[in-house]
């Protein structure tokens, strides 16, 4: 058991080194964005990046969770999974497209980017599915090679950006977009031994379960891009630049976050049924995400002036007022990460849903609410005040859920 908890380590260890990767992708083209975007830009660069986080996370509960729960499967039919990624990815993108000529008359930039997005997007799904797979299969080196090759490619673009003196939103999402949508075709080469087709015949037979998997994903992260909607509305877009920055900043936790789950709910499944051991699992869990975030969280309290204005240039006017706020959410998320992992990888989804759905609801009231009340600053705090009441759905639904089985 010592042996099997060591080989578990060791793969959530290469797994947090993919992600701390992956996050670098997005950090390093938001930093620049940051950087060299007006406020206004960056707030509509933010809302771009939440775009992808909806269809990412939507496509990323559709196909690749069933595959941390059912892992013998993923070793069995990576082509039937490829397929289905390649038909979802495809249809992602034409919607994408079209919302991108819908809001194109409102406003340009932003249109114009949710287009370039749609066309790289199909890519940059079966880039995210094939780390999944590296997970599942118990071989994370591979989504590390997927996301080192997006890196790399990315500061390719990065510098080609810098060279150029381009400056525009439409040319930050290329050079992010692209460079993911380039690392995706690698999963076409490290699974040559299957033949892709048009085939959704993964997404039929796990419909049963992935749906609500679906359900979650896209409440919790739809809702993130809704506030960001309302608050631009509600309180400018100045303020939203500064939502964003601020959310720049608890970057480095919620890149870790990902891949202890990732990798978590995958090792969790496989024991599932001894209680006392997936216990001993979410405890560590739950220590290791909270001392991460609560590393994160003084980090960026203590940010000297200086320093968050070099990181986020003229963003770092309205975001410093919103670091307190933002170090007590990501300190909630960080004890939240174990249970919710738990119950996912026990196949407690119906349970999570729930939760899900109800602090999603909190959430968007409370920082909704906070955007009229006062702007940029009681919307952080009401944010934050959501997720803590979710911190405790989440323990007290464990725990009796752990006990009564």
């Amino acid at each position: 058991m010592k042996s099997s908890e060591q080989s578990a380590s060791r793969r959530l260890g290469v797994a947090t080194i993919d992600q701390i990767i992956s996050g670098a992708s997005n950090f390093l083209i938001a930093l620049l964005a940051a950087q060299l975007l007006d406020i206004e830009s960056f707030g509509l660069f933010g809302i771009i990046l939440l775009v992808n986080v909806v269809v990412l996370g939507g496509a990323r509960a559709l196909v690749s969770e069933p595959l941390l729960l059912h892992p013998e499967e993923a070793e069995q039919r990576p082509g039937d999974v490829i397929s289905s990624a390649c038909v979802l990815g495809l249809s992602i993108g034409v919607i994408l497209v079209l919302c991108g000529l819908a809001a194109r008359p409102l406003d340009g930039d932003l249109g114009e980017g949710l287009m370039i997005l749609g066309v790289f997007s199909p890519l940059m799904v079966l880039q995210d599915v094939g780390r999944y797979l590296g997970f599942a299969t118990r071989r994370p080196s591979s989504a590390l090679t997927l996301d080192v090759t997006w890196l790399t490619l990315q500061l390719g673009a990065i510098a080609s950006l810098v060279a150029s003196d381009l400056s525009s939103l439409q040319a930050y999402v290329a050079a992010w977009a692209g460079a993911g949508a380039l690392a995706g075709l690698i999963v076409f080469w490290q699974h040559r031994g299957v033949r892709p087709r048009l085939d959704i015949s993964w997404l039929k037979e796990t419909w049963g379960f992935s749906w609500r998997y679906f359900v979650s994903y896209t409440a919790t992260q739809g809702s993130g891009l809704l506030a960001a909607i309302l608050i631009r509305a509600i309180a400018g877009a100045r303020a939203l630049g500064g939502v964003q920055g601020a959310l720049l900043l608890q970057r480095p936790f919620m890149t870790f976050q990902v891949a202890v789950m990732a990798s978590g709910v995958g090792e969790v499944a496989r024991v599932a049924d001894d209680r006392a051991l997936v216990r001993r699992m979410v405890r560590k869990l739950t220590i290791l995400t909270g001392g991460a975030a609560l590393l994160n969280g003084v980090l960026l309290v203590l940010v000297p002036d200086s320093v968050g204005r070099a990181v986020l240039g003229d963003t770092w006017s309205v975001a410093q007022h919103l670091v307190w706020a933002a170090a007590a959410q990501i300190l909630v998320l960080g004890l939240i990460t174990g249970f919710r992992t738990g119950m996912l990888g026990m196949r407690a989804i119906d349970r999570a849903v729930v939760i899900d759905v109800a602090t999603t609801v909190l959430a968007l009231v409370f920082s909704t609410a906070g955007a009229f009340a006062g702007g940029a600053e009681p919307a952080m705090w009401g944010a934050a005040a959501a997720s803590a009441i979710g911190l405790v759905m989440w323990a007290v639904v464990f725990h009796r859920h752990t006990r009564d089985e």
